[in-house]
């Protein structure tokens, strides 16, 4: 090359500028002007920039250049053989400006990538390979050229883009994380635009909540698809995302692909893709957290009500003793009255009256007991067919001729057991409630059928147990009742009837027997279609040993066997006197166990029969029993109280084999219950040491 042509720092210098082929040289000539200028457009470069000629000699080195490689230019210039090289790697080696003239070189491996735009090399450095570890360069290196067009050397720019790759690769672990939290997140998550709702990405939860797939979703709307059960709720959430931009915790319900519906809490960004304003929510399944809460507020809801109804009892079962006595007294008075005045006279009347009153206050007395689950029963296993078929005749006097009864016996109904005063109770108020429902003419039916009820059909009876049951039903024609109604109806003294038309008790009375029996009670009803109560009592696996109800009245059959009477209430001793010895008994009274005892000392005859009272001060009639028969071996007891069942039971009364009556006491219920004890051949032990 002749020494015109030649691009040399310090002996000629030609301005360049830059173009698409490189860097071409403008003008010519060896005054100091040129030169300068040409120094100081290198050096105002930002970039770290040096230039070589054809023979890879620095011709310059600009301060860019010095401050990245603390190499001044001085250094530098003139030097060639890959000298320039050492400043980067500390060895000599090509580099990317000496691919400019030369291809094949194999220097690919020294950098992240090369590529070529027209004769502008573009490359990258890899932070572990540079001499300065730790950045990441940018190099783009060129060929020169001269006015003629040939190649008279090459220059190469070196940028720092260390912060640049760092937000690169901080922008894309962002994008990844936020990907693995979008595509991996159990809760539904959806971006959609905010103008129109169309979806434009879901993820695999959403999928999961709704069933709607993937291409199901993208480029429809949330209203093609009618995804909010209550439109509404999206208005609420866009009114919150206007307002404030965003949206957090709003309880919504969505419908599924199937039409089920659920419960989501939903929360809501406002974002913006190209300007553009699009919602990214999160949408959390609650539908079982809701079920849940709402079968608790159930449950607690009974446990209330039940709270309310074990109040009630107890309330009932505190004034039966006091009460139970007074009635008795009444209705003794009132018989012996009745034995000694004149049929058809005015004192005869008023007394059938004072005695039809306190029978009423009596069965008033019970249907408390039953309700309370207190009333003292003689269980005993029943055929449910037999039993009832016994009762209809009594239950259609009860319900009158207008009324149509039917009875629908199932086919080999199983055996209960339950007292059958009980089951003459729950039948007797069931009918009457039927028959107030009905208006004119109409119809009740009684059926029962065998039952097998799993825990699924106790699902909102929590603590029932699944098994064999016999179901009793009774249904009617009147005018049924609305859903409040059903729902009260169990209550103590709620009532739909007129004042003075009922106690409220008839129902509550029901649920309690039906409980104390173990069993189960459900009521169907609407208005205008009629009212069916199912009552569903375990099932026994053994035969029945007690025969039909009939209407039949039992004669009064007395004695002449001697008796201990003992009651510390002096009214009812009195009473009790009366009658007994009405029935032709040789009677003993004491006011308490230690007057009984006493007598028992002193008496010289064979007392056949010990009448107490099961609460007394001094010592329970169970306690006193046993000491009398170890005084008089033989002696038979009967037990009387009026308290609740669940009293009694703690003195062991109601132990299998021991006789009891419930006051108040009537003259034809006691004659009959004595005689079934003294009558019996075989002894049945007074009392039992287990306690």
């Amino acid at each position: 090359m002749e020494e015109d042509d030649e691009l040399k720092c310090g002996n000629q210098s030609r301005v360049i500028e830059s173009s698409q082929t490189g860097v071409r040289i403008m003008s010519e000539g060896g005054d100091a002007q040129a030169r300068v200028l040409l120094q100081q457009i290198i050096d105002f470069l930002p970039d770290a920039t040096f230039v070589i000629d054809r023979q890879g000699v620095v011709i310059a080195w600009n301060r860019a250049m010095e401050r990245l490689t603390r190499i001044k230019a001085e250094d530098m210039l003139g030097k060639g053989d890959l000298e320039y090289s050492l400043a980067f790697y500390n060895v000599k080696r090509p580099v990317l400006i000496d691919l400019v003239n030369n291809s094949d070189l194999d220097i690919l491996s020294k950098y992240e990538y090369v590529r070529r735009e027209g004769e502008t090399l573009i490359s990258e450095t890899p932070p572990y390979t540079h001499l300065y570890g730790g950045n990441c360069y940018l190099n783009i290196a060129c060929p020169l050229y001269d006015r003629k067009g040939e190649v008279i050397g090459a220059i190469e720019c070196i940028r720092d883009i260390t912060e640049q790759k760092q937000a690169e690769r901080a922008l894309k672990e962002s994008e990844e994380r936020f990907k693995l939290t979008f595509y991996s997140s159990p809760d539904a998550i959806i971006l959609g635009r905010m103008q129109d709702a169309m979806w434009v990405d879901i993820n695999e939860g959403f999928s999961k909540l709704t069933g709607y797939r993937r291409e199901e979703v993208i480029g429809k709307t949330s209203f093609e698809l009618e995804i909010w059960a209550n439109p509404e709720d999206r208005d609420k959430m866009i009114k919150e995302l206007t307002r404030k931009g965003f949206c957090e915790n709003l309880e919504a319900v969505f419908r599924r692909r199937d039409g089920t519906v659920g419960t989501g809490l939903i929360s809501s960004r406002v974002i913006f893709l190209g300007k553009v304003p699009h919602i990214i929510s999160v949408t959390r399944d609650i539908t079982a957290m809701k079920e849940a809460d709402e079968e608790r507020k159930r449950l607690e809801a009974q446990l209330i009500q039940a709270q309310k109804m074990e109040s009630v009892g107890r309330l009932a079962g505190g004034i039966a003793h006091d009460f139970n006595n007074m009635l008795g007294v009444i209705l003794g008075r009132a018989e012996l009255a009745l034995s000694r005045s004149e049929p058809g006279g005015k004192l005869h009347s008023d007394l059938l009256d004072i005695q039809k009153a306190a029978r009423r206050s009596a069965d008033l007395t019970k249907q408390l007991l039953g309700f309370a689950r207190r009333q003292t029963t003689e269980p005993k296993v029943l055929d449910l067919n037999d039993t009832i078929s016994g009762m209809l005749k009594m239950l259609r006097r009860m319900i009158g001729e207008d009324i149509d009864l039917a009875f629908l016996p199932g086919l080999d109904v199983r055996q209960v057991k339950m007292d059958p005063a009980q089951l003459d109770q729950i039948l007797a108020n069931l009918c009457v409630n039927a028959r107030d429902a009905i208006d004119d003419v109409g119809k009740i039916t009684i059926e029962t059928e065998n039952a097998m009820l799993t825990y699924e059909d106790f699902k909102d009876k929590p603590y029932a147990a699944a098994g064999r049951y016999v179901s009793l039903i009774v249904s009617d024609t009147g005018c049924g009742m609305a859903k409040d109604v059903v729902e009260k109806i169990f209550e103590p003294f709620f009532t739909t009837k007129e004042v003075g038309k009922g106690t409220g008790l008839g129902l509550a009375t029901v649920y309690g027997i039906v409980k104390q029996n173990e069993g189960y009670i459900n009521v169907y009803s609407e208005p205008g279609k009629g009212t069916t109560f199912k009552i569903y009592l375990p099932a026994q696996g053994y035969n029945a040993t007690q025969g039909q109800i009939g209407d039949a009245e039992e004669e009064i059959i007395g004695g002449d066997e001697t008796v201990l009477l003992v009651e510390d209430e002096p009214m009812l001793l009195e009473m009790g006197e009366i009658m007994l010895k009405r029935l032709g008994y040789d009677v003993f009274t004491a006011n308490g166990p230690g007057q009984a005892l006493e007598t028992v000392k002193r008496c010289d005859k064979d007392i056949a029969l010990l009448i107490t009272d099961v609460v007394m001060p001094e010592m329970n009639g169970m306690e006193l029993s046993e000491r009398l028969c170890s005084l008089k071996p033989g002696i038979r007891c009967l037990f009387t109280s009026g308290y609740t069942a669940n009293v009694i039971a703690r003195h062991g009364v109601l132990k299998e084999g021991v006789s009891f009556i419930q006051k108040p006491l009537l003259l034809k219920d006691l004659a009959v219950k004595i005689r079934s004890i003294l009558d019996t051949k075989v002894h049945i032990p007074a009392a039992n040491n287990e306690r």
